[in-house]
């Protein structure tokens, strides 16, 4: 059975700037220990005590109006020490709030005070009038793949598509829905994350790698095997790019293989990638010289 060891990358998406978790297969254990380490999602928020009462809406209200530096890390800081606790009216406040840097300072916290445990209660609030916090909370369960935020992921996506064709489009959230449906093990979306990594892989790479992380096999395999045999050569690197998290042990690394011998040098370091996530589970290279990859290239050939 595959446990999974989870590696802290830093993620830049559009809108926010936040540590996500990166699900890396590892052929150890059962999946009874795997269930034994990792937390239960929760049901319900933690429930706040009387004597906190004061403090959360004391260090919300400072947060946001912060006027000083000191102000914000104190807020900060104090609603961090609070825990999960203080995420629902956080999560209203973040609804709420007109400025944009409060609204970041916001998100900082959130994403410290929620985690792997919370997929469930952040997938209530894919549908929020705010689309600051349906941004937020999408983009946040996405980085702890749960099959069981499917349905309002799913729903989240439709909804998305469809006001892109009105005025009050909200850029990104199609993303943010896919990256969603994606990581609860749905292929409906991977080509959402295709054209997304062909145009900003730099600053939407991880949380990616994360999501189809989810759907790594056969059928996620076949669907970048056509697009790698057919596609132009940005739609090539893309598919690349996500078969290093999805692609089978196989059939994506005949793929992969295949492509390490392309004369482009973009499809050559995509094609190392996607070797190295299939075989070793390790990270992408950023940069390589034609130089450094044909002899990379050429290693990952015997392999």
């Amino acid at each position: 059975m595959i446990t999974a060891l989870f590696l802290t990358v830093l993620a830049s998406p559009a809108h926010f700037e936040a540590p996500v978790q990166l699900l890396v297969p590892m052929q150890d254990g059962t999946e009874e220990a795997a269930d034994e380490k990792q937390p239960k999602r929760a049901e319900i928020w933690p429930e706040v005590r009387k004597d906190q009462k004061k403090d959360l809406k004391t260090e919300i209200l400072r947060l946001r109006k912060a006027g000083t530096e000191g102000m914000a890390i104190g807020g900060r800081d104090a609603l961090i020490k609070l825990g999960a606790v203080a995420a629902p009216d956080l999560i209203k406040a973040l609804g709420k709030e007109r400025d944009e840097d409060a609204r970041k300072r916001i998100v900082e916290v959130l994403d410290s005070i929620t985690g792997w445990e919370h997929t469930r209660l952040l997938a209530e609030r894919f549908g929020d009038r705010s689309e600051h916090v349906r941004l937020f909370t999408l983009r946040r369960a996405a980085a702890f793949p749960d099959e069981g935020i499917r349905q309002a992921a799913v729903a989240a996506l439709a909804a998305a598509e469809k006001r892109i064709d009105t005025k009050n489009e909200v850029k990104h959230e199609a993303y943010y829905a896919a990256l969603a449906v994606v990581s609860s093990g749905d292929l409906a979306a991977l080509d959402i994350l295709s054209k997304r990594a062909e145009k900003l892989w730099a600053g939407s790479g991880a949380e990616i790698r994360i999501a189809v992380e989810a759907v790594r096999g056969d059928e996620a395999t076949e669907v970048l095997a056509k697009q790698i045999a057919d596609g132009k050569r940005k739609q090539k690197v893309a598919a690349l790019r996500l078969l290093a998290g999805c692609g089978s042990s196989e059939r994506g690394k005949a793929l992969a293989k295949k492509s390490l011998s392309d004369s482009d040098n973009s499809i050559r370091v995509a094609a190392i990638n996607a070797m190295r996530g299939i075989v070793d589970g390790d990270l992408p290279i950023d940069k390589l010289s034609v130089f450094e990859a044909v002899e990379l290239a050429n290693q990952w050939k015997s392999r």
